[in-house]
């Protein structure tokens, strides 16, 4: 029997699952160095929530930083996880950015895409390995592990014997909410060894406490990888520690080779560049819980509902949300739980829960999953639940990439009206997925989290005023104080995790500043109000337009969903209060039909 091969992921699943994707490439790097020379057969290092984490909260490019780990770890095999046609991102994009994004990516070090679709829609997925075939790598083809009403391992050996069709190099068996028990995992991994000779890799949240029994049962029916994370971040949501799994597997056939003195000091490296992110780490990812083995999200996946919950100051029914999530899932055809899919499920219970009234607010990411544009779930929707979101609306049976258009022109020219010059085809797929968030790291405008090894900023010290100066100075406060900024606190959702943030001036509800708070609108009838917290994305009408009962005037995005806010009357729209960007409040007013 062949060794166990090990993946180390603490550099991209270890640190997304436990620390919000948070890790800064000055702690990746020396820690990607020590695993270079520890002799696992790959380090995940790319991908998943760090890729948005590495722009939007940390100021980095993430191929950057992806460059600077291939230089630390040379001849390593460097692994990226991808959503399929997502890529990193929460949407699908057009095929010509697939292209592109997986061309920089093995560029800038990648060896192995691992490529998976949240539905299982195989259509999804074959731009990607296709691409990734083109420019010479490895292809591992991930199957989402999901629990529904009746567990089935043809289904799960057919999409095996389909993905080798589309010409993966192996393929790999994605567990998110560590579901497979030794009898399941046994079985499955067996049938699909047997159907596809390719290797088999295993990715196991640790979450139930199933994983480390299902690893070894696996191991023996023919699995080839798995996936681990050095101890400080593993366990919980996260994959088994390599530590545990190297001891226990020492002196068997199935024996890893790995020297654990050598992992150990990688993983005191490690230890080490964490103690920073003490006020980061996600307390209820790191325990063992067992609400996904009653059919429940476990509360490391409840971030996005608990946020909105605590908004709502109803976090007292959080036990509905999660009984609801369940019902929510199943009308949904049981789609597997994992990002984007996990989002919208928990965020579409929230919402039924909190109205009284089942899907009478209902994002727009549910509205696109019923019609197809994520994908075919693995089973029927509710007739029910699609009429009430779409309507007549008919969803769509083709191939939801197959509806765009090539974009890289496009991304090009909007890029050079934004000031960016000659943008390369890294800047260009980061535009593609995370468009404000690029723009902020070229502009240099993202100011990343303090760590607890970076001091409180200061101001810089005035010069001493000789006694002219100071007389002038005093004579120009007291004929001019400028007005008192606008400061509203505001509770902020990233991740999962809440945050108090102040956000002082103007662009709040309308970005008025000072003067604009002094003369609220009033609430009336016909004011269109905010149903909840969260950032105007588009203003779809303007003073004047004649709007009818249900017309969409607004896209509000909340939780990283989008919602649509519509006309509750028939009318002319007399005023607009917010424009694009703008933060608003639950019942803060965006427009006044009359």
């Amino acid at each position: 029997m062949p060794r166990l091969e090990l993946v180390e992921c603490s550099l991209r699943a270890g640190q997304q699952a436990l620390l919000l994707s948070r890790l800064r490439s000055r702690h990746a790097i020396p820690v990607a160095r020590a695993l270079a020379g520890c002799g696992f057969a790959a380090l995940d290092v790319f991908g998943g929530s760090t890729f948005e984490a590495s722009l939007l909260f940390l100021g980095e490019d993430p191929f950057e930083r992806l460059r600077a780990i291939r230089e630390a770890a040379p001849k390593s095999t460097l692994v990226a996880s991808l959503g399929g046609q997502a890529l990193t991102g929460h949407r699908q994009v057009s095929d010509d950015v697939v292209d592109a994004f997986i061309r920089v990516a093995a560029d800038a070090g990648i060896d192995r895409f691992r490529i998976h679709d949240p539905l299982n829609d195989v259509r999804n997925v074959r731009r990607a390995i296709e691409a990734a075939r083109a420019v010479g790598r490895q292809v591992e083809a991930a199957i989402v592990y999901a629990d529904s009403p009746h567990h089935d391992p043809d289904r799960v050996v057919a999409l095996a014997e389909e993905l080798t069709g589309l010409g993966a190099d192996a393929i790999c068996i994605h567990d998110p909410l560590g579901l497979l028990g030794i009898a399941r995992i046994g079985d499955v991994v067996q049938r699909i060894v047997d159907a596809t000779s390719l290797p088999l890799a295993l990715s196991l949240s640790t979450q139930t406490g199933q994983a480390e029994f299902a690893v070894y049962a696996a191991a023996v029916a023919g699995a080839s990888r798995l996936d681990v994370a050095l101890a400080p971040l593993a366990g919980g949501a996260s994959v088994p520690a390599a530590e545990a799994v190297i001891a226990a597997l020492r002196g068997t056939e199935l024996d890893t080779g790995l020297n654990l003195e050598t992992v150990s000091g990688a993983s005191t490296e490690l230890e080490h560049c964490l103690v920073p992110y003490a006020a980061v780490v996600d307390v209820p990812a790191l325990r063992t819980d067992s609400a996904a083995l009653r059919g429940l999200l476990p509360p490391a996946a409840m971030g996005h509902a608990l946020a909105e919950l605590r908004e709502r100051n109803q976090i007292d029914r959080l036990d509905d949300v999660e009984t609801e999530a369940r019902r929510v899932r199943a009308e949904l055809g049981h789609p597997p739980m994992i990002t984007p899919i996990i989002e919208i499920v928990a965020t579409q219970a929230v919402y039924n829960v909190c109205d009284g009234d089942r899907y009478a607010t209902v994002s727009q990411e549910v509205k696109d999953y019923c019609l197809g544009l994520y994908g075919a779930p693995p089973f029927p929707i509710d007739d029910a639940v699609r009429r009430l979101v779409n309507g007549r609306e008919e969803p769509i049976t083709l191939r939801p990439a197959d509806l765009l258009e090539p974009a890289l022109p496009a991304l090009h020219r909007e890029l050079t009206r934004e000031g960016v010059k000659n943008p390369d085809d890294a800047t260009l797929v980061n535009y593609a997925l995370f468009p404000s968030a690029t723009l902020a790291v070229v502009r240099g405008e993202v100011v990343a989290e303090r760590l607890g090894d970076e001091p409180e900023p200061t101001a810089a010290p005035a010069a001493a005023p000789d006694d002219d100066d100071e007389a002038a100075s005093a004579d120009a406060e007291a004929v001019a104080q400028p007005p008192p900024a606008d400061v509203r606190e505001l509770t902020v959702e990233v991740d999962g995790q809440s945050y108090s943030v102040r956000v002082i001036g103007a662009g709040l509800g309308g970005g008025g500043g000072a003067s604009a708070a002094a003369q609220a609108p009033v609430v009336r009838e016909g004011t269109v109000v905010a149903p909840m917290q969260g950032q105007i994305l588009k203003v779809r009408v303007k003073v004047g337009d004649s709007v009818e009962l249900g017309s969409v005037v607004a896209i509000l995005e909340a939780m990283k969903m989008q919602n649509d806010i519509t006309a509750t009357r028939a009318g002319t729209i007399s005023t607009v209060y917010v424009t694009d960007g703008d933060v608003v409040r639950p019942r803060d007013p965006i427009v006044q039909i009359d």
